[in-house]
């Protein structure tokens, strides 16, 4: 092996150690020429799980599919086999959900579309179906809001008897065929989708998760037989729910400003967009106020991830607002939330769907408050004005003062953090251009938290 305290084979950097574990360790390495991040691992030979490892390798470089990990490279010398994979910096789906602690309908949708995709994927390969055996929440990564699939140490192929192979599993989503001597079909993958969407279900409103109890009943029934036949046709009924529930919207472009500097417009602006994101829309935070945030800093901290022009943190994505000059190609049905600071004058107001206005209840600002929401009120019809840091009372003079309903953002100590009361915000500002239709639930909270003038 050609290697140097710095290098491996004279084509990858080691950057750091990601951990050590019973097959091996994981390092973050750099691929020098591609100036790309990678994960190797280095698996001993010697080991008891190196042909797990090596059956991995060989079965993730026959597959290419974005919840996939992609291999790079394989590499051996006499005592380890190094296995050059894609890098995934995310957290464990159970992570995740804890982070949350209570999910949208629209963030179950995009999971479950995300899951059901790769699992068509695996099961209708052109030789043979794969399956996978070994699915739970620890083996599936949240990464900058797409969902990648890990660990096919224990993944097989189907072959005709349907039951060469070793029966691998775990209790709480396996299926029980996975630890008799049944024969393991495609139909087990389906039960451990079921036993999973009934796990992420917990952590939506219990109004919502009912509405699926028939599709986990028939996903999970111990007699395969009677399971769905396929990934595909579970996820039809799903979308048929979806379809009830409405995700639609209109808004593709908003722009949040403040009243005056210090207000909290970029602390708005930052939690719609993950917001969003966690809603299962695609929003996508545009600085044109220069703000510390796109350039890597919050809270003095180097928090945020650069990779192909975007900013990534957990559920956040953003870009520099680049030049005219720069082409920098936008996916069609993002929702762009445009930071533009307090420059109520900007012209881009002119082609936004939505214009947010903050402001907050300080007494001696109050003059900025009413002089620029006059300038906007002449700019956009599609104007809403956000309350920002006060309490309900200065919310309510607010409304007087502008003569028109306020929103009332809520307390938020954490902008990358998803809550209810920001939800309902969201769900309400989309509904102005067509967007869902509110549950009960979440009407409720939005009482609370719109202040109408009178």
């Amino acid at each position: 092996m050609k290697n140097t305290n710095h290098s491996l084979f004279d084509k990858y950097e080691m950057i750091k150690d990601l951990g050590t574990g019973s097959s091996g360790s994981v390092t973050l390495v750099r691929h020098i020429s591609m100036d790309q991040e990678r994960a190797l691992k280095k698996v001993p030979k010697a080991s008891a799980f190196a042909e797990s490892a090596l059956s991995e390798a060989r079965l993730l470089k026959s597959l290419e599919h974005p919840s996939i990990p992609r291999i790079f490279d394989f590499e051996e010398d006499d005592a380890f086999y190094y296995i050059v994979e894609e890098y995934i910096d995310g957290e464990t789906l159970d992570s995740f959900l804890l982070h949350q602690q209570l999910i949208s309908p629209g963030l179950f949708f995009n999971i479950c579309e995300q899951l059901c995709n790769v699992f068509i994927y695996l099961h209708t390969q052109i030789s043979t179906p794969i399956i996978y055996r070994d699915l739970k929440p620890e083996h599936i990564i949240v990464c900058h809001n797409k969902l990648k699939l890990i660990d096919f140490g224990v993944s097989a192929y189907v072959i005709q008897d349907g039951n060469n192979f070793n029966h691998y599993g775990n209790i709480e989503f396996s299926a029980p065929e996975c630890f008799t001597e049944d024969t393991i079909t495609p139909a087990a993958d389906i039960y451990s989708l079921g036993q999973l969407l009934q796990y992420i279900l917990t952590f939506t409103p219990d109004s919502f998760s009912h509405k699926f109890q028939h599709i986990i009943q028939k996903a999970t029934t111990s007699d395969a037989s009677l399971r769905y036949v396929t990934v595909a046709e579970l996820y039809q009924e799903i979308q048929e729910i979806q379809k009830l529930t409405g995700q639609t919207h209109l808004i593709h472009k908003i722009a949040v400003l403040g009243s005056h500097r210090g207000c909290g417009s970029t602390h708005v602006a930052v939690s719609l967009t993950c917001e969003l994101n966690i809603l299962g829309y695609h929003g996508i935070y545009i600085d044109s106020a220069k703000s510390v945030l796109c350039h890597g800093n919050h809270d003095g901290l180097q928090i945020f991830k650069q990779k192909n022009g975007y900013y990534y943190y957990k559920s956040f994505q953003g870009i520099p607002d680049y030049s005219d000059g720069i082409q920098f190609n936008i996916p069609k049905d993002a929702i762009q939330i445009y930071d533009l600071g307090t420059d109520v004058c900007n012209e881009k107001i002119y082609d936004m769907d939505l214009v947010l206005y903050v402001c907050n209840g300080s007494f001696w600002h109050l003059n900025d408050i009413y002089r620029n929401h006059s300038i906007l009120k002449k700019m956009t019809a599609s104007l809403s004005v956000i309350c920002n840091m006060c309490s309900r009372q200065d919310a309510s003079a607010i409304a007087a003062l502008l003569n028109c309903s306020v929103y009332h953002f809520p307390y938020d100590s954490d902008m990358f953090k998803s809550s209810v009361q920001k939800e309902t915000l969201i769900q309400k500002l989309l509904e102005l251009k067509g967007g869902a239709s509110l549950s009960d639930t979440l009407k409720g909270y939005l009482r609370k938290s719109i202040l109408h003038h009178s």
